[in-house]
């Protein structure tokens, strides 16, 4: 399982549908301060508003866009910085849509919620849409929810969200 704790920082709530310069730029500032697992939200959102946004003609910013994807920016964290600014040069400089961008991530918002029901929500949701990624908005930190989701081949990022909340990210280990 790939969590991460910590990396304070405020996550802006993802379905608050921001620009990609926007997500570029929080994606950014958290990767250069170290808070990865706000770097992990922001990318995410990044990628999926770019990859369908993607012109053919662009395939080398969608393969740059994909290999940063797949990267462990933990394991160098100077050089995926490296790659995530020279990436984000190169969007600029081909003038980043200023589009608002519909979040593509499933979103539940289990505030409110006594256990067992999140954690029942959202297996729930992760049956209904295998393989999609689901965004899942707590009043803290999950604790119990990542062994049951190491169990069953899935990974998850999170952060401290500026409301108090806590948010994650569910994928496909």
């Amino acid at each position: 399982m790939t969590h991460i704790k910590g990396g304070g920082g405020a996550v802006r709530n993802l379905g608050d549908m921001p620009s990609i310069a926007d997500l570029v730029a929080e994606s950014l500032q958290a990767a250069r301060a170290g808070q990865w697992p706000a770097h992990r939200l922001h990318f995410a959102a990044l990628h999926d508003a770019l990859h369908e946004d993607l012109a053919p003609s662009e395939e080398d910013l969608r393969i740059r866009l994909d290999t940063l994807n797949a990267a462990a920016p933990g394991a160098d964290p100077v050089g995926y910085l490296a790659e995530l600014e020279q990436f984000a040069e190169l969007l600029h400089a081909r003038g980043v849509p200023k589009r608002e961008v519909a979040a593509r991530v499933a979103t539940l918002d289990l505030r409110g919620l006594q256990p067992p029901e999140p954690i029942m929500r959202i297996f729930d949701a992760l049956e209904r849409a295998p393989g999609v990624p689901l965004r899942a908005i707590l009043p803290h930190e999950p604790v119990p929810l990542y062994s049951l989701l190491r169990e069953r081949g899935l990974s998850c990022t999170g952060a401290q969200r500026a409301d108090g909340g806590y948010e994650v990210l569910i994928e496909r280990g």
